[in-house]
């Protein structure tokens, strides 16, 4: 998906839940700065991450039925959130690509110059749980 790097500046907040089989829930937390996107009545963050050797671009599409999350660069993904459906989606990392279902329970979008975007899904690799997450980006126009 290629959308054009026009948008307004804001700063973002993610917060994921992983929960994992035998293994206790772990939160991971990222600020970063990037663009809040309006494209074909479609809107889209667009942020880099870079920390411990990674750059990795991130776009999310937002929306009220559906979502979106794409991942470039070391860590690549892609995952469709469809509340109440399953959708085929992938995760790649050092040349390894695996495909994976998504089944997402919720999501969830608040829109506005200082917006918030969460949803919840389960990641199967063959009839196998991966992992349950929630991920919530938070986002505010400007810098921090």
């Amino acid at each position: 998906m290629n959308i054009p790097e026009e948008g307004r500046a804001v700063s973002i907040r993610l917060v994921t839940t992983v929960r994992q089989p035998g293994e206790k829930p772990f939160r991971n937390f990222i600020r970063a700065e990037g663009l809040l996107i309006e494209k074909a009545g479609r809107t889209y963050l667009s942020f880099e991450e870079n920390g411990d050797g990674q750059e990795i671009r991130t776009m999310v599409r937002m929306g009220h039925e559906e979502g979106l999350i794409m991942r470039n660069g070391t860590v690549s993904m892609r995952l469709p959130l469809v509340p109440g459906e399953q959708r085929e989606g992938r995760y790649g990392n050092g040349g390894v690509d695996l495909p994976l279902t998504v089944k997402t329970d919720s999501v969830r979008y608040e829109p506005g110059s200082a917006g918030r975007f969460s949803a919840a899904y389960d990641l199967l690799s063959g009839s196998e749980t991966v992992g349950t997450y929630d991920v919530e980006f938070t986002y505010s126009e400007g810098k921090a």
